[in-house]
């Protein structure tokens, strides 16, 4: 499909010009005030911001990293840089640590994006030292406050200039940032018009990041390029409150959401009686679950606590995407939510086979490709195509694939522009893992997260969720292969100690129970465990657990544990 506008420039001066005051993005700072920017106002704040910046010395080919404290002025910055012809780095400033963290994940992104302007707020610029930062600051006030919108001029811009960079979890230590495009960008927007509505009669409920893919997409450039009205708040109002994420779809007939599976799992959670007797979510027509595993318990358990409110198993769609690829794929609107059973022994062995009766796990389809995409299982040894039914790596080809990684040549070489025998165009290698059966996508886990054990490959979602099933006090956790200690397999798990205070044992004895456990279930010859105070596993900014780097605070002792055994001793320095 070709995209109506070369640009996302382009495509939100159509917007303003079309929809003008209708629509636009209505931001809820608490749960009963809010602000609202519609598209009309965005796109003259967007060339306020521009022509400032421009004024600046600022234009075609700069970086700029944005950094906010709040989140509707999210779209008048990001939209400014882009009017400006620049490309922008979403970064994490809003609870996330210190300032002097904050600052120098700001630096390590800028120095390895070549930035020129930190565009942020005075209420981040008390939390760290700007100085440090080696690049002009720039408070969005004063932009917005020096430019004049009518003074504007269209950069010249075409669909393959870099409209933002996204780098993996704010990374300092060697920073990864994916290149997305304009043309990329307009694809998936694209996408999500034809398949889900996104169009003006539509109306997209989120609380994600506006720093992270979801929240930015969802949030303020899906709905500015298609005309849909947006309703937003920050992730800390739906952490502190789960069910105002439902309560704004029910009070602004919201046709369309996403989240992670453990949001879907924490509302179910929290919600009460009286709160869900008030909502009403028949309006929806599409509830995206992905950013991380589909637990299908999850799903029954969501829908079985809100059939009342009119969510149906026909709203719910299960997605696989990631930063590099955007969408790859999906339920469709007319499809069923497809949960099958699957042989486990068989699976470890890297074939879905479906199956009844014990000896069976449950997994959850992402749905399909669109007809713009092409999804190959790809065996990862050999890189040749598996048969359908076989676990192997997902390779994609689409025009929503990133072009690679920005100054980085080696891991772009790596990732992207791979060939594959009797198929046209280059595919991404994602590094998940898959299998499709009767045209559906089954995702199993991520390459480098496998645990492979005695030649079984187990996934570590698997595990982790088995050691919640052992007591109420077990939480969200982590599960990695390990060299060099005692035991072959490594779990570390949140825990509650209050709720560890209403049962009749202490984290001495729970300890042994979860080790003892999941050994019986996944037939593991030796497991380590370790218990951590909740909120203290490092995670993404939607709130999914980070395992690897788990690993290694576990390791180094960075990462304390309230209880530990069958990990190796952290060595101290004399």
């Amino acid at each position: 499909m070709t995209a109506p506008h070369p640009t996302l420039v382009d495509a939100l001066r159509h917007t303003a010009s079309t929809v003008g005051d209708s629509h636009g993005i209505l931001y809820y700072d608490t749960p009963d005030s809010s602000r609202r920017r519609s598209y009309r106002d965005l796109d003259r704040n967007a060339r306020t911001v521009a022509q400032a910046l421009t004024a600046r010395g600022h234009g075609i080919g700069d970086m700029a990293v944005i950094g906010l404290s709040t989140g509707l002025e999210w779209a008048d910055a990001a939209w400014g840089a882009l009017y400006a012809g620049m490309a922008f780095i979403p970064a994490p400033v809003a609870g996330y640590g210190t300032g002097a963290v904050i600052g120098e994940r700001i630096a390590g992104m800028a120095r390895a994006a070549e930035a020129t302007v930190f565009i942020t707020d005075a209420g981040v610029l008390e939390r760290i030292d700007a100085d440090a930062l080696e690049m002009k600051v720039l408070l969005l006030e004063d932009l917005l406050a020096d430019g004049d919108a009518d003074a504007w001029s269209m950069p010249a811009l075409d669909g393959d200039a870099i409209a933002y960079l996204l780098y993996t979890s704010g990374s300092t230590g060697d920073p990864k940032g994916v290149i997305a495009t304009h043309s990329t960008v307009i694809g998936t927007a694209d996408a999500a018009k034809d398949l889900w509505d996104s169009s003006p009669r539509a109306t997209l409920v989120g609380w994600a990041p506006m720093h992270h893919i979801m929240g930015l997409m969802m949030q303020v450039i899906i709905p500015a390029v298609n005309g849909a009205q947006a309703v937003a708040t920050n992730t800390e109002q739906f952490q502190r409150r789960p069910i105002l994420w439902l309560q704004l779809i029910s009070r602004h007939r919201g046709t369309m959401s996403a989240a992670g599976n453990f949001a879907f799992a924490l509302v179910t959670q929290l919600a009460t009686d009286e709160q869900i007797a008030e909502l009403d979510l028949s309006s929806l027509k599409v509830l995206f679950s992905g950013s991380e595993p589909v637990r299908p318990e999850t799903l029954h358990a969501f829908l079985d606590r809100f059939g009342s409110t009119g969510v149906t198993e026909q709203m719910v769609a299960p997605v696989m995407g990631m930063t590099e690829a955007n969408m790859i794929s999906g339920k469709f609107p007319d499809d069923d939510l497809m949960i099958r059973r699957f042989d486990a022994e068989r699976l470890e062995n890297g074939q879905l086979v479906p199956a009844d009766g014990e000896g069976t796990v449950e997994w959850v389809s992402c749905g399909r490709p669109t007809s713009q995409t092409q999804v190959v299982i790809v065996d990862p040894e050999t890189l040749q195509p598996v048969p359908d039914g076989i676990v192997g790596e997902i390779w994609v080809a689409s025009p929503m694939v990133s072009p690679g990684y920005f100054r980085r040549p080696d891991a772009t070489a790596e990732t992207f522009g791979h060939a594959l025998t009797g198929y046209d165009g280059a595919f991404m290698r994602t590094g998940d893992l898959a299998a499709i059966l009767d045209g559906e996508l089954f995702v199993t886990g991520r390459l480098k997260e496998m645990i492979i054990v005695r030649g079984r490959n187990l996934y570590p979602q698997d595990i982790e969720a088995a050691a919640r099933t052992v007591s109420p006090a077990v939480g969200i956790g982590a599960a990695f292969e390990l060299t060099g200690h005692p035991s072959v397999v490594g779990v570390v798990l949140e825990v509650s100690e209050d709720a560890l205070a209403e049962t009749p044992e202490s984290i001495d004895t729970l300890g042994p129970r979860v080790r003892e456990t999941l050994m019986a279930r996944s037939s593991l010859p030796s497991l380590a465990v370790a218990f951590v105070a909740e909120g203290t596993l490092p995670r993404t900014p939607t709130g999914k657990v980070r395992r690897m780097p788990t690993r290694s605070q576990i390791e180094s002792g960075t990462l304390r544990p309230l209880y530990s055994s069958g990990f190796r001793p952290v060595l101290t320095p004399a």
